[in-house]
Formats: C-alpha cells, structure tokens, sequence
C-alpha cells in the first residue's frame, strides 16, 4: 500500500486535493482504512482522472442516486474522465467503493473495491504513464501492473468491460 509520502513525491502538494472530512465525514458510512493516506488524490492523472469538472456538479459534491428497484443511496463526487465529463468517479458513502456513473446514460459501474484502492491504481498508472518507454516494452509493464492491481482489487477487473479492463487492453496493445 502506498503511503501519503508516496503520493507527495509523486504529484508534490499543490496537485493533491483532500476529501474534506470536517464537511463531509458524516455522510460517510464506512471506516477510514478504506480511505487513501489522508484522504488526499491527485488533481490530474492524464487520460484517466481530473477534479477539474464543468457544469452543475462541482468536485465532492453529493448526489442521490436511485439504481434499480432498491433504495436512493449518496454518493460523493471525486472527479471526472478528463475529455468526457459526463462519466464522474463518485465515492459510494456506503460502501466506500468508487463508481463510474454515466450522467448521461445513467449506467453506474464498479470502478475500485475502495477509495484507497482507486487512488493506489491512479499511483501506480500515473507511474507508468510518466515513465512510459512506448510500444513493446510498455505493454510487458502495463501487463505486469495489471496482475499485481487485480491481485490487490479483483473486482475492478471482474468484468473484461470494465473500467479497468478496457484501460488496460489500451495499455497492452503495442501499437
């Protein structure tokens, strides 16, 4: 598990944000440990994460959403899909776990088992991406971080349509 260190050397602080747990703390029904090293993520992660969101739905901000017959859940705005902010990262305030949900289609998908998973994955990935030799050799790291990402959350990678999955077919192609 990667520590708060970690993720300050890697993005430095002004590109970290923290979930405002004085605002928001209780609207969360779940323990901290599923929580990143003091609640912090990256403002960016290229191709696969912004906070920088447009429109009525600002950056932890909760929403209601009804999925199903069951009963209306929260959960809490963590960020976007850079180029399509229609597909927002949100924190199930339930669970912990971090959605996709497609504003426009209203599909909501598993994302990560965990918030500290979720921001684990963009570690990791923004890792690769910054130090990405290309082609071949890329797809062989991509291919590696993907069996040790499913070892640590195997649902992100349960369905081969999947967030994750989708992401790392794109990684491992070699074109």
């Amino acid at each position: 598990m990667i520590k708060y260190s970690d993720l300050a050397d890697l993005w430095e602080e002004d590109e970290l944000v923290h979930f405002p747990f004085d605002r928001l703390g209780p609207w969360v029904r779940f323990g901290r440990d599923l929580f990143p090293p003091g609640g912090a993520m990256p403002v960016d992660v290229p191709i696969l994460f912004t906070v920088h969101l447009s429109g009525d739905v600002h950056l932890f901000s909760v929403l209601r959403i009804q999925v199903g017959e069951g009963e209306p859940g929260q959960v809490i705005v963590l960020g976007a899909v850079p180029g399509d902010q229609g597909l927002l990262y949100c924190l199930d305030t339930e669970t912990g776990a971090v959605l996709l949900l497609g504003t426009d289609t209203g599909s909501l998908e598993l994302v990560n088992s965990s918030f500290a998973l979720f921001v684990e994955f963009l570690y990791r990935l923004a890792q690769l991406i910054r130090n990405d030799p290309g082609g071949a050799e890329r797809a062989a790291m991509a291919r590696h971080l993907r069996t040790e990402l499913a070892a640590a959350d195997p649902a992100a990678f349960e369905d081969p349509e999947s967030w994750w999955s989708v992401a790392f077919m794109q990684l491992e192609s070699t074109r």
